[in-house]
């Protein structure tokens, strides 16, 4: 086909013109060309959708004026050639608009060429957010001109008071140029878009490869969920993924990979719902955005009526109103309604597909007292989830208060006795979601789940049913669901897994108490000078092991029905019951016998001690009864001297005086032999105890 548009040609056009971002601008002064911003009262040409009720870019709008539009559009660009043009992204719409503004000041005619009216759509659809190109995203020219506008737009800068109006021309004049490309190739974008041999094309493909990259690392640390929603105009309920985000690095295309994610999504029909927030925006309007696809036919009118009830309350009567914001919900035939705020939710021109947060008020304070932690995704998940389901279900045992490390049971039930209408009930198709079981196995955890980021990891719990009854375990607990409200099966299993709980508890309890020995004895091994009492570590020893049989007793994890047998090994498993008995019994057969040995070390060392002694003082004084006859031959006994004395009573003192040193000298040896036959008995009683063991 013929090229509808010249690249060099607006190539030098663009060349004339210098460029300027700010999306605050409303008075376009003459000469200026504003692209999606400004007021029509203006003295320069501002196309501006925004400015009119019927178009939701500037493109459609701009192609459907009537003649008489064009003309007099026409005219004032001839009057006021444009030499400056002011922008509010690089989007697809407003290059596509500056394509068709530029086509008519250039044209003899007041006309656009009549065989972009198939890319007017597609542009007008894509700037609404609905994406039908399908999943090949590289042949699609909306996701490749988003990508490398959202690249150009980078280099650029990164706020907009930041952006050089040189890389804003480069930027834009390349983005035209792929534009170019694109249009020229096909007056049919549907059908896709064939590879093109140029550096815009090159790029594009290449900053393609890079975001969806970006998604694919991003998603797993995203909060994904299944929700019930209103379809528009309807009372109808639909099951819809929905996927929320903490976005620090915006990406082009995120929106569309998400919803065109089939396998990432539970439903295999992408994630209907986003919810983006990008804190580093605060105040812009785009920190929160919450937006469903359009094809989907879901409305969010009830979560923005809930939104702004909720903000009136934070606000406490002082919203501001004197200056309110132009938006669908809040006008009719007359303008806007009293009492209007300055900077509502915004509603999406009342289709509500996609809700931003309010913007930053005249002064200066933030629109929005709602924080997306602790306010915006609780309602999300109280509208979307909660609502639908806890009317309908029935706790069937209450849990009493524990103490932390004890396991909890919890037990549900559906509340319509009749299992038919069930059937019908869109709330019951919660109950066949991820999302349902995650809720339940956060209802055994201390703080139940408020929003979708508390919702438990499909990794930290197992889930299965077992006679319509829906088992789901985890470390800190087990809850239990059953379909209908008269299942006996749920009250054998919510026995066994009470039964199974108390027994980890007191396993639990029993731990302690293990470790407190264990603490307790190795201690005092340590310390030889404390003595151990056998008796006492007998008590001890005798009744831990009553408490481990009490404990870990494997007849009370014996049941009757396969069910329930199948939920006791299971808890048992995960609540690391099941193969910790023979272990945890060897380890006190262990412990047992390093005490016993111990004691029985201490006991000998005792012995050896004592024996020793004895030993020594029975040699000491055996070896002084024999000594005593040699000193009575060798030395005058008491006998001898008395009747020395007696018989020879003149004896001279100096006699007397070697006779008592002579006994004194021999008293002296015999207490040299006492002592060293005493140290003999000691030695040879320990040496010979220290061989006696050893053999």
């Amino acid at each position: 086909m013929a090229d509808i548009f010249q690249r060099d040609r607006l190539a030098a056009v663009l060349a004339h013109s210098s460029f300027s971002m700010d999306p605050t601008l409303r008075d376009i002064p003459a000469g200026t060309l504003a692209l999606g911003l400004g007021d029509d009262a203006s003295a320069g040409i501002a196309l501006n959708c925004k400015n009119s009720q019927g178009y939701r870019s500037v493109s459609a709008w701009l192609w459907n004026f009537s003649d008489a539009d064009r003309q007099a559009l026409k005219a004032r660009a001839q009057a006021h050639p444009v030499s400056r043009v002011a922008i509010e992204d690089f989007s697809l719409d407003s290059c596509f608009a500056w394509l068709l503004m530029t086509a008519l000041t250039l044209s003899d005619r007041a006309e656009f060429p009549p065989s972009l009216g198939k890319w007017v759509s597609y542009v007008d659809q894509w700037e609404q957010g609905s994406y039908l190109d399908g999943d090949d995203f590289a042949r699609s020219a909306a996701c490749l001109h988003t990508v490398f506008a959202h690249a150009q737009l980078n280099a650029a800068g990164h706020e907009p008071h930041q952006y050089q109006p040189a890389r804003l021309q480069s930027g834009f004049t390349r983005c035209i140029q792929l534009l170019i490309d694109l249009i020229n190739q096909t007056d049919t974008p549907l059908n896709g878009i064939q590879p093109v041999a140029s550096a815009e094309y090159q790029a594009a493909a290449a900053a393609l490869a890079y975001e969806h990259q970006l998604y694919q690392l991003a998603i797993p640390r995203a909060a994904t969920c299944q929700l019930l929603v209103e379809q528009a105009d309807s009372q109808r309920k639909v099951l819809i993924d929905a996927l929320f985000l903490n976005e620090q690095h915006p990406s082009g295309l995120f929106k569309i990979f998400a919803r065109n994610d089939r396998t990432r999504s539970w439903s295999k029909n992408g994630f209907t719902l986003l919810g983006i927030y990008r804190p580093q925006e605060q105040g812009t309007g785009n920190d929160v955005v919450i937006s469903v696809d359009p094809k989907s036919g879901v409305s969010l009118k009830s979560l923005w009526q809930a939104l702004e009830q909720e903000e009136n309350v934070r606000w406490n009567g002082q919203r501001p109103n004197d200056k309110p914001r132009p938006l669908q919900s809040y006008s009719n035939v007359s303008g806007s309604l009293p009492g209007s705020p300055n900077q509502p939710w915004w509603d999406d021109a009342g289709s509500y597909t996609l809700l931003g947060a309010p913007k930053r008020l005249a002064s200066g304070e933030l629109g929005s007292k709602l924080d997306w932690w602790q306010d915006i995704l609780p309602l999300i998940w109280q509208q979307g989830f909660v609502d639908h389901l806890i009317p309908r279900l029935e706790q069937v045992n209450n849990t009493p208060t524990l103490n932390e490390g004890q396991k909890r049971v919890c037990a549900w039930r559906w509340s319509q006795p009749d299992a038919r209408i069930q059937q019908t009930d869109t709330s019951s198709y919660l109950v066949d979601t991820p999302s349902f079981q995650a809720w339940l196995a956060g209802t055994s955890h201390a703080t139940q789940p408020a929003t979708p980021y508390a919702l438990p990891q499909a990794d930290r719990y197992e889930a299965y049913w077992q006679s319509d009854v829906l088992v789901v375990s985890h470390q800190q607990g087990v809850s239990l669901f059953s379909r209908s409200a008269d299942n006996p099966a749920l009250d054998g299993l919510l026995a066994v897994a009470q039964r199974i709980a108390a027994l980890s508890d007191d396993y639990a309890a029993f731990l302690t108490q293990i470790r407190e020995i264990f603490k307790k004895w190795p201690k005092q091994l340590r310390q030889q000078a404390s003595a151990i009492e056998d008796k006492q570590w007998e008590e001890e020893i005798f009744a831990l092991r009553v408490n481990a049989l009490n404990v870990l007793n494997s007849s009370e994890t014996l049941f009757s029905r396969a069910d329930e047998n199948r939920l006791s090994e299971l808890l048992q498993r995960q609540w690391g019951l099941h193969d910790r008995r023979d272990t945890l019994f060897a380890q006190l057969d262990r412990l047992d016998q390093l005490m016993q040995d111990a004691i029985a070390r201490q006991n000998s060392r005792r012995h050896r001690i004592y024996g020793s002694l004895f030993s020594a003082l029975g040699l000491g004084i055996a070896a002084s009864h024999v000594w005593e006859p040699l000193r009575d031959i060798l030395t005058t006994n008491e006998y001898e001297w008395q009747l020395m004395l007696f018989k020879e009573p003149d004896v001279s003192s100096q006699h007397l005086a070697e006779i008592a040193g002579q006994s004194a000298h021999f008293e002296l040896i015999t207490l040299i032999v006492f002592v060293a036959f005493a140290v003999l008995g000691f030695v040879l009683f320990w040496f010979f105890d220290i061989r006696s063991e050893e053999d």
